[in-house]
């Protein structure tokens, strides 16, 4: 099939109106499906003929009958809308059972999204969630993935992305009652034992920023950010953590802040890939600031 010659074809609001002229029989059946009024349809067909130079539809008694040419146009417009119409339903029938498509950490979904995700459905629930966890910011619109909820500084860390605070909290040193009891100063910190995530060069950094030596330190390696609050919470060690990731543990008195000075605050942005977003992504996204966003914590 060739490829249209838009600069050719007439306008879509003059097609529009005369395929409404001939489907319903006249300029006012037309006008008020068209919500316009019947002289805006007359004049918009009356352009078209004279664009296209051949007589469309001609007065008979009270009435208008479409010429040959007419009944032509109108059976290529009535298919040619047909299609569109169809197209577009489909789009929105497959729309309209996609999920939202959410990319974030362990310790967010555990500890923030999902104890909140209830709360969403409760007033949505029309719209799925999906979630990919993982620490790699997955590659956003084509990957199929709608929106990222990651820490960090966006406009360095994150390419090609619109990204948005939804909080900002700051790092803590955190351990279970017993442990945290044994750190009456900063020397202390040297002396017992560490949970840390292997290879995680952060924590490189907050290490160095409290004046220790990782080589110097008891350390056990734990990739898993949920078994790493486990164990801490068992005991087994001191952890760096973002307080409000870790807020429900130490609401619960399972994990204690550790008073330290010297480390950063961190910010945890909302991902997305430019462009306009699908309104339920928009949706999730407003519910998320809503219910989870305060700019600082």
């Amino acid at each position: 099939m060739p490829d249209p010659d838009w600069r050719h074809l007439p306008s879509l609001s003059a097609l529009r109106a005369f395929e409404a002229t001939a489907r319903l029989d006249g300029f006012s059946a037309a006008a008020r499906a068209l919500n316009v009024t019947p002289a805006a349809v007359a004049q918009q067909v009356r352009g078209l003929e004279a664009d296209l130079g051949v007589a469309l539809v001609i007065r008979q008694g009270r009435g208008l009958v479409l010429t040959p040419e007419g009944a032509r146009l109108s059976a290529a417009l009535a298919e040619g809308f047909s299609t569109i119409a169809g197209g577009i339903d489909a789009l929105r029938h497959d729309e309209a059972r996609r999920s939202v498509r959410v990319s974030t950490t362990q310790g967010f979904a555990q500890w923030l999204l999902m104890p909140a995700l209830s709360r969403f459905w409760d007033t949505h629930p029309e719209i799925s969630v999906s979630l990919d966890v993982t620490s790699t910011l997955a590659e956003l619109g084509t990957g199929g993935i709608d929106l990222a909820i990651r820490s960090g500084a966006p406009n360095f860390s994150w390419p090609d992305t619109e990204a948005e605070l939804l909080i900002r909290s700051r790092y803590i040193v955190a351990a279970a009652p017993r442990i945290a009891a044994q750190v009456r100063s900063a020397e202390d910190l040297g002396h017992l034992p560490w949970i840390l995530e292997p290879r995680n060069t952060a924590e490189g950094g907050l290490l160095a920023k409290l004046g220790l030596d990782r080589d110097a330190l008891r350390i056990t390696e734990i990739a898993s950010p949920v078994l790493e609050v486990g164990s801490a919470a068992q005991g087994y060690g001191l952890m760096f953590g973002v307080k409000s990731i870790l807020q429900p543990e130490l609401d619960a008195g399972r994990l204690v802040e550790v008073p330290v000075e010297g480390l950063p605050d961190v910010g945890y942005y909302i991902a997305t890939a430019p462009g306009p977003r699908r309104a339920r992504v928009q949706t999730f996204i407003d519910w998320l600031k809503r219910e989870l966003g305060s700019g600082a914590a």
